[in-house]
């Protein structure tokens, strides 16, 4: 896997958790493919007019990510996996999970095409 590659997805996925990112519908559209779709660790799925609705409205959660790993699973499409502690703002419970994205490239930029977040013991 080639380094620069494997850290600018990595970014990518990053920026997304970002408060600013996550509220802006522009970025999003972007950064989210028209096709994608997310398994949530709520057990919800829902796809680009969800996130787009949904998203900038929130308050943004306190995220923390760790363990990243990247794979090319063909050329121009990529899996991240890595781990993420979350807490909801105006609660104080941290929840634990397991993250998948898969990112495609679509004319010269990346996109996410898929999501999944699945809960876990505490780590």
């Amino acid at each position: 896997m080639n380094f620069r590659l494997e850290n600018l997805l990595i970014e990518l996925e990053l920026y997304l958790q970002k408060p600013e990112v996550r509220a802006s519908q522009a970025e999003l559209a972007r950064l989210i493919s028209d096709d994608f779709m997310e398994f949530a660790a709520s057990g919800c799925s829902f796809g680009k007019s969800e996130v787009l609705s949904r998203l900038p409205d929130e308050r943004a959660p306190h995220i923390e990510t760790s363990h990243f790993e990247v794979r090319e699973l063909t050329e121009g499409v990529c899996q991240i996996f890595y781990r993420a502690k979350l807490k909801k703002a105006d609660e104080n419970i941290t929840s634990f999970s397991i993250r998948s994205s898969i990112w495609r490239k679509h004319k010269e930029a990346w996109q996410m095409v898929f999501h999944q977040g699945t809960p876990c013991r505490p780590f």
